[in-house]
């Protein structure tokens, strides 16, 4: 895989209360966690390339635990496949978010990324989320690509519920160099943002 990650620091649990443009109108049937707006995110990718981000804004706003259940990209082209979704300890990875890195971070930052499924977990009343939630996928053909929202799928006070979160990414991807995409360096998929 040829080129270099970056990973971005997502808001912390101040900025999150503090942004008034950070809570946006119901966007599902049910909003349960803080829906962001306001920021988006550009970047290069080759043809099949593994991708990863991290699902902001997992600020529980209600007075239940929530348990997500799923997690799926929401009207994006079928050249963006999805591989996994994950979820890693905030604790353990050291940091709270990414945004468009490279790399399958569980085989690459072993004893860093820790995969847990994301059923394994749940965020209490009014808390962020100690646990980050990583989907990785890769985008199958070139062109440029745009990753708006996600949907969310949860479970609360005994009740499956769904809502969209925005992403806002958007990729340019073009096919790699002959003889075919490189590794990234260690240092760039497992570093801290």
């Amino acid at each position: 895989m040829a080129g270099a990650g970056r990973a971005v620091a997502l808001p912390g649990l101040a900025a999150l209360l503090a942004c008034s443009a950070c809570s946006g109108s119901s966007s599902g049937p049910d909003d349960v966690f803080t829906v962001l707006t306001g920021y988006s995110n550009y970047g290069h990718a080759q043809v099949n390339e593994i991708l990863d981000d991290s699902v902001p804004g997992l600020y529980n706003t209600t007075s239940a635990p929530v348990q997500l259940l799923s997690v799926q990209f929401a009207g994006v082209s079928p050249a963006v496949q999805i591989l996994s979704v994950r979820a890693y300890s905030i604790t353990k990875v050291g940091y709270g978010g990414i945004s468009m890195q490279f790399g399958d971070l569980a085989v690459e930052c072993r004893g860093q990324f820790v995969p847990a499924p994301i059923t394994s977990f749940t965020v209490p009343p009014h808390h962020l989320t100690s646990w980050m939630v990583v989907i990785e996928y890769r985008i199958t053909r070139p062109g440029t690509y745009q990753i708006g929202r996600i949907k969310i799928t949860y479970r609360t006070n005994g009740r499956a519920g769904w809502q969209y979160q925005n992403l806002n990414d958007t990729f340019h991807v073009k096919n790699p160099p002959l003889p075919g995409p490189g590794p990234v360096p260690r240092t760039s998929v497992c570093g801290r943002p």
